[in-house]
This record gives structure tokens, C-alpha cells and sequence, in this order.
């Protein structure tokens, strides 16, 4: 079988894991040429991947112009540079790996969607919650009808201090005016999208959304803590503070590619005393959490109506202490529950015989630890995204851009509604 020949554009952590999964997991891809403006994720490209020097590029335009060289584009690029980047590779007749999200607003989508459709583009979105064997064997059992006419989805995700941290307090997602999302869009677009797939034998009709940013902010800063923890925060501040830099990024760095992309080093390289410097001086990740500028949410309650009655609620929080991703499915006949971080679903019936219930319980732990984590949803995408290339028939889970676009409007018509505290109705895309 012939390798899928994949240009990365943006090789940061999620293009990294992808063209790991495709080129050395399942041995079906290729990785020919790589785009990214950092000279060091540009060697480890070529170090880790084999991708020759004289194809490494620190801008599109210079892969551009050499015409259509590869089969596909990973395009793992920041939010905000997505549509500045997959138009161009789309109209060169590439077929795309889009991370999510897409894009932070209906115009761009619906323009990212025609040009995909111009060229017969076959365009995948990074959805990798579909492809995790958690995700999927609920899809299937709704689809088999075992727990009857969905009424209700109950979904949440509770982000962890350090991932709150490293990302959307002190990180490159910190800010929707900097990096283009919103906390919704960029954290849980994928949850969105799950409500929306698993119920996808209906339509949203209105959304509703209540949350802000109301405990991570100046105000709720210990008292005495400075504006940088190793510079003004007094040790007895911050002994009792949980996103003090010094356990969180020197002591017990669980992310550690992350914190230290500002030193313009690889984050293995990067000495003790770099890193201390840099918390002391220009790394935003050492700055105060409670006083650094950002403008997300903290916290947000989503509520969908769906046409046919039923509804979906999901729940994001910033800074718990246990991290994970709970689900509860209610249908007429049947229920779902599990908690995919300890990889346990629960099918449960009632039980005429003793008016309780049955339970079926199906174990998935054995995925959590697969290679970039999300319960083994990325090898599923990359293996599956290959196949659609190849002219397979699309899997269940199969992100194609246009069965990925409501799960998207409806995060808008969310953080529409969290800024107006008003519902908002859905409408489709084509209704702009």
C-alpha cells in the first residue's frame, strides 16, 4: 500500500502527534515537507521524520509555489492563522487535516467550507473524541437503539490546575483577542461537537449559555501575592497558592514542551537556570495567574435545544482537582454513564423483575495512554483520514468538515449568548 505524502503546516504538539500516529504508529504516511517559522521545530522535523532540509519552510509561500507536491495537508497551525492557511492549500487541490477549531466565526466557516467544495477537497476536522473506542461504542449503542429516543445529554469537562495553567491562564490560548477562540471554542469545541453527533438525527434550535470569568481574576488573589511569582510573591504567598511556578513548572512540569517555547530553545534543552530566568523576567508563565491579562471565561454552563425536544447541557471548568471528561446519556428505554479518563461505560435498563435496573459495564482503560493521550482518538483519526484519501467508505466517526460545522455554530451562538445572557436560536450555516 502506498504511503498518504503529508506536507505539516504548524508542527507544533498536535501536528507532531498526528504525523507521529500516521508515519511511525501505523506506518501510513509520509511526511515530505514541513512549514513552520521556528528553526527548532523544524529540525526536530527533520530529525524525528526524515523530512529532507531543502523541504523545511518558515512560510506557505515558499510550498506553495512548487505546486501540489503531496498528497495532504496536517494543518495543526494556531487558531487564528487557519483560514489564512487552508484556503491556499485547498485551492492547489490538497486534501486537509484541519485541527480544531476551525475557525472562530461563521463567515470564515462557511468560506472554508465552499472552497473545500470548489476544489473536491476532502477536508478533515481534528474532532479525535469521535475516534476514541470510549466515544464510538456510545455512538453505537445509541444508533442500535438500546437506550431508545435520546432525551437528554449530560456532558462535562473538568480541566485540571496544571493544563488550566500551561494553557489558558498563562498560555498561548489565554486570550480570545490574541489567539482568536474563546475558552468554549478552544477547549470544548469537541464536546460541543460530541452533543451534536451523537444526536445528529436532529437539529439544535436555540442555545443558552451562563458562566464569565469570576475567580481567577485580581480580586481573588491571595492576599500579599506579587505580579510574578518569583520576582514580588512573598515563598509564604505562595506556599499556599496552587499555581505557584515553582512546583508547577520547575518542581513537577507535567507539559514541559510547552512553558519554554518562549526561550526559542528545544524544551529539552532548556538548562535549570534558563528557566528560572525566564520566569523572572519575560516568560508569561511566570507571571501571577489571578493578574496576568486574559479575557476567558473561567467557567461556562452550555444548554442546547434540539428540534425533536430533546436538550444537552455541558459543563467546562478551569482549575479542578481532578481532570476529566464525564458523559450521561438519558434515552426512553435506557441510559448511558462513564467517565472516559477511567475508561468505564455503564449501559443500564430497567429491570421490570425488580423495578431497579440491569447494568453492562464496558471497559476502555486500556486506550487512555495511547500515544497524545484523548483515549486513543488520535490514532483512530489519522488511520481513518488516511482511509477516506485512499476512497474508503467514511467511518461513523468521519469528521468531514461538513458534518463538523454545527458543533461549531452552536459554541457561537453560546458565546453569544454568555456576552448577551439571552438564548440565542441556531441557524444553519447557509442561513447567514
Amino acid at each position: 500500500m502506498r504511503k498518504t505524502e503529508a506536507v505539516a503546516v504548524g508542527c507544533g504538539d498536535r501536528t507532531t502527534v498526528y504525523c507521529e500516529e500516521g508515519a511511525h504508529n501505523l506506518g501510513l504516511m509520509k511526511i515530505v515537507a514541513a512549514v513552520d517559522p521556528d528553526e527548532v521545530r523544524l529540525k526536530y522535523m527533520r530529525d524525528r521524520f526524515g523530512v529532507p532540509p531543502q523541504m523545511c519552510f518558515k512560510h506557505i509561500d515558499d510550498v506553495l509555489k512548487m505546486g501540489k507536491i503531496a498528497d495532504c495537508v496536517i494543518n495543526g497551525t494556531m487558531d487564528e492563522l487557519h483560514k489564512q492557511t487552508a484556503i491556499p492549500f485547498l485551492r492547489r487541490g490538497y486534501d486537509m487535516l484541519l485541527e480544531k477549531p476551525i475557525v472562530n466565526n461563521r463567515q470564515d466557516l462557511a468560506e472554508i467550507l465552499a472552497e473545500s467544495e470548489r476544489n473536491k477537497s476532502k477536508l478533515m476536522i481534528c474532532h479525535v473524541l469521535r475516534y476514541a473506542p470510549f466515544y464510538k461504542k456510545i455512538k453505537r449503542l445509541i444508533s442500535d437503539g438500546e437506550i431508545g429516543e435520546i432525551v437528554n445529554i449530560n456532558t462535562s469537562e473538568r480541566v485540571g490546575v496544571f493544563h488550566s495553567s500551561v494553557s489558558y491562564i498563562r498560555g498561548k490560548w489565554n486570550s480570545e483577542e490574541k489567539c482568536g477562540s474563546s475558552l468554549l471554542l478552544a477547549k470544548c469545541c469537541h464536546d460541543i461537537d460530541l452533543l451534536c453527533w451523537l444526536n445528529n438525527n436532529t437539529v439544535p434550535e436555540y442555545v443558552y449559555s451562563e458562566g464569565g470569568r469570576n475567580f481567577i481574576v485580581p480580586e481573588k488573589a491571595p492576599e500579599g501575592a506579587g505580579t510574578r511569582c518569583l520576582v514580588d510573591c512573598p515563598e509564604e504567598v505562595r506556599r499556599n497558592c496552587i499555581f505557584d511556578v515553582q512546583s508547577m513548572y520547575l518542581d513537577n512540569c507535567k507539559l514541559p514542551w510547552y512553558p519554554w517555547q518562549c526561550t526559542g530553545k528545544d524544551w529539552r534543552e532548556v538548562t535549570h537556570e534558563e528557566k528560572v530566568d525566564s520566569l523572572k523576567t519575560y516568560n508569561p508563565h511566570g507571571a501571577c495567574a489571578y493578574k496576568i491579562e486574559s479575557d476567558l471565561a473561567d467557567h461556562q454552563q452550555v444548554t442546547i435545544r434540539f428540534a425533536n425536544g430533546s436538550t444537552a447541557n455541558h459543563t467546562l471548568l478551569l482549575a479542578c482537582m481532578k481532570a476529566g471528561r464525564r458523559i450521561w446519556v438519558t434515552g426512553t428505554r435506557g441510559e448511558l454513564e462513564g467517565n472516559a479518563d477511567d475508561g468505564k461505560l455503564y449501559l443500564r435498563k430497567y429491570d421490570k423483575a425488580t423495578s431497579g435496573y440491569t447494568e453492562q459495564v464496558f471497559d476502555f482503560a486500556d486506550t487512555r495512554g495511547e500515544t497524545g493521550g484523548h483515549f486513543g482518538g488520535d490514532k483512530g483519526l489519522v488511520q481513518d483520514f488516511c482511509a477516506l484519501l485512499r476512497g474508503e467508505k467514511p467511518s461513523v466517526s468521519c469528521t468531514a468538515i461538513s458534518d463538523s460545522v454545527n458543533g461549531h455554530l452552536a459554541v457561537y451562538c453560546a458565546d453569544e449568548s454568555l456576552k448577551t445572557k439571552r438564548p440565542v436560536v441556531f441557524r444553519k450555516l447557509e442561513e447567514i
